[in-house]
């Protein structure tokens, strides 16, 4: 648990709400409910925007995963790589707005209160051995190592693998230590972003 300060301001055009520590002072949470005129950004102009900002900010080493847009805002769903393994629990979303590439929304409870640096135990299975005991009925592309949270409060590297199973999309996390399959996601994939359920 962590404590914070929260504050709110309005005017004519913007409600805006921020949370932040009160330990060094850091952004949890950052809302602007301005209205949105008419999408001059695609996603790709939109993750740029992001990314400059989380640069600009301190928030580095910052991979994309997901991202959905609503009402002419997109929100951005990045996570911190490291030695190229994404920590999903170090995770930080953003809020473009798709008018004017304002930056609209900050959510970083997940990385400030999970990050660090972690020791990262080399896989005692390799990418093929973790890819043959997946479904033969999924057609799986390469995966990607990936620290992943589990309910218990701890983390586990896993592979991560994309696949497609009957025209659906699935994300399939087979533990690289025992090869044992942690978690299967759906990808649902729409012209307002790409969520997992």
């Amino acid at each position: 648990n962590m404590d914070f300060y929260s504050f709110r301001s309005s005017d004519e055009n913007h409600e805006i709400t921020i949370s932040m520590t009160k330990k060094g002072g850091h952004v949890l949470y950052y809302l602007d409910n301005r209205a949105t005129g008419p999408e001059q950004l695609n996603f790709d102009q939109a993750i740029q925007q992001a990314r400059q900002f989380l640069n600009a900010h301190g928030y580095t080493n910052l991979k994309e995963s997901y991202y959905e847009k609503t009402n002419g805002v997109a929100t951005i769903n990045f996570a911190y790589e490291q030695g190229g393994v994404i920590c999903y629990s170090d995770l930080i979303k953003v809020k473009v707005a798709l008018d004017d590439g304002e930056i609209l929304g900050l959510e970083a409870k997940g990385y400030i209160m999970n990050h660090k640096q972690r020791d990262l135990n080399t896989p005692a299975i390799t990418e093929q051995e973790a890819k043959a005991v997946i479904n033969k009925h999924l057609a799986v592309e390469d995966g990607k190592l990936a620290l992943i949270p589990k309910d218990s409060l701890r983390e586990v590297l896993c592979y991560e693998f994309t696949g497609n199973y009957n025209g659906s999309n699935f994300i399939i996390y087979i533990n690289a230590e025992n090869a044992r399959e942690e978690k299967i996601l759906m990808l649902i994939e729409s012209e307002d972003g790409i969520l997992t359920v």
